[in-house]
């Protein structure tokens, strides 16, 4: 029994994620419920799969987990300006400054103030926000949830795009199909994120260039503003289609080209023959038995274009006046209000490396051959 589990544990994790996805669509449970159940099955799964590596892999991201603290906080520590100058501006008396100076613990000794945020860190108190007087925990806790929905709609597309793309390109390999793919998806990679998102406003929701009195582009979806998902699911998707196809098409082209690799690879090894000497047909061959060996490799960059994905919504959500952690961020970062922003990207590396952990257990889970072996770690 225990070995039928272990055999099929990557459909069963697969399967339990996407349980708990749809679970928290239906019934819209706080952010860190299902961020935390997420968790709890992709430890599960590894642990289940290699309880050892499991420990260990959780083990290392701990004091990297307290790295990221420290640098976090010692760069914000090291910015220029005096944070009770910039609350109560430049006409503040020596005596206002000290009092405020006491009231943020700006008097103590580095390593005191390190120790005390970290403990209240620890314990889900990121701090008062200097700017907007509220608990910055709040305001991440509130902006997390575009940024979340932007990401995620960004990765699928970008699948979307890029796994039948590569798996075509990869079968026509050395053809004009082939050829043209990977000129255009190249083309999606050498376009930054924000002039993608120019351009998409200006063809799709604007109405493009007008040429000898014609219009080149459409009006169809709107160009800003963010509505909820709870609000209008309608609305929701057609103002998120842009923000998150701006961030999707350069993702798309780097999969694409790692999963085309791989199916070439793949294709020439001696079960692709077998298969074809029993007559299967092409499409079978290709989705079923060729895809899931090509596809480790485009799984591992899913979870490293995290980061990417983080970095490019600030532009973005900016861009397309999204109310995301990046937006929060670059409001911390222009208001001086160091609190958010040393919050803000707290929250945003822990999220990253925790999703990066998850993709390793994910690995781990869908490829048997790794199980009581060592998995390469990345963070």
């Amino acid at each position: 029994m225990k070995q039928a589990v272990r055999d099929q544990l990557g459909r069963i994790v697969a399967a339990a994620l996407l349980a708990t996805i749809v679970w928290a669509w239906i019934w819209r449970p706080p952010f860190s419920w299902t961020f935390g159940v997420l968790v709890l099955i992709g430890t599960v799964g590894a642990g289940i799969a290699d309880g050892r590596y499991a420990l260990r892999r959780i083990a290392s991201v701990i004091p990297v987990l307290v790295g990221v603290s420290f640098v976090v906080f010692a760069l914000m520590a090291s910015l220029p300006g005096d944070p009770a100058i910039n609350i109560l501006g430049p006409a503040a008396t020596a005596d206002q400054i000290a009092i405020v100076r006491t009231e943020l613990g700006l008097d103590e000794p580095f390593f005191n103030r390190y120790g005390n945020w970290l403990g209240g860190v620890l314990t889900g108190d990121l701090g008062t926000s200097i700017v907007l007087r509220e608990d910055v925990a709040d305001g991440i806790s509130r902006s997390m949830t575009p940024t979340l929905q932007i990401m995620a709609y960004s990765v699928v597309l970008a699948l979307g795009f890029a796994i039948p793309l590569g798996i075509w390109a990869g079968y026509r390999q050395g053809t004009k199909t082939d050829g043209t793919i990977n000129n255009v998806m190249l083309g999606f990679l050498a376009t930054p994120n924000f002039v993608l998102a120019v351009m998409l406003v200006l063809f799709f929701a604007i109405g493009g260039l007008s040429v000898a009195g014609n219009e080149i582009g459409f009006r169809a979806l709107p160009a800003a503003r963010y509505v909820p998902l709870g609000e209008d699911v309608v609305l929701h998707f057609k103002h998120m289609l842009l923000p998150s196809l701006a961030l999707a098409m350069g993702q798309a082209a780097v999969f694409m080209r790692l999963l085309r690799s791989d199916m070439i690879a793949t294709l020439r090894l001696p079960f692709i023959d077998l298969a074809r000497s029993k007559g299967l047909p092409t499409r079978r061959i290709l989705w079923r038995h060729a895809l899931r060996p090509s596809s480790f490799t485009l799984l591992t960059v899913v979870g490293l274009t995290v980061g990417l994905l983080i970095g490019g919504a600030l532009i973005i959500e900016f861009i397309f006046t999204i109310p995301g952690v990046g937006a929060y961020i670059f409001l911390g970062v222009t208001q001086r209000d160091f609190i958010a922003v040393q919050g803000g990207v707290l929250v945003i590396s822990t999220l990253y490396i925790v999703v990066l952990t998850m993709s390793d257990f994910l690995y781990l889970a869908l490829d048997p051959r790794l199980r009581g072996r060592e998995v390469g770690t990345r963070a």
